[in-house]
């Protein structure tokens, strides 16, 4: 309803009156784009300060596991007989368990 009696005054206009409708549209769009292009920098930086977050949380954790194993060495061993891993780290075919897939 509303969509149609808008598009009544566009009709209702005439050719110098649809041009300013225009003019001041796009005068509108291209007062807003400094404000938009901040607006996408501020977002792509609030992105980047997530990613790297996410990296350091990463880090933090293998750090802490690396260094868990580095107190407690019987428990790596015992976790990569369970894994089937010899002391290598290469796979011992005796002892890995066979796991299904899950879809």
């Amino acid at each position: 309803m509303e969509n149609q009696q808008s598009q009544e005054n566009l009709d209702a206009l005439t050719a110098e009156q649809l041009q300013a409708r225009k003019e001041e549209t796009k005068k509108f769009f291209e007062e807003a784009i400094p404000f938009l292009q901040a607006q996408h920098t501020y977002e792509k930086l609030l992105a980047e300060i997530a990613e790297y977050k996410l990296k350091r949380l990463e880090f933090d954790h293998q750090h802490a596991v690396a260094m868990y194993h580095i107190q407690n060495p019987q428990e790596l061993e015992e976790d990569r007989e369970e894994e089937g891993l010899s002391l290598e780290g290469r796979v011992n075919p005796e002892t890995q368990k066979r796991k299904l897939k899950k879809n």
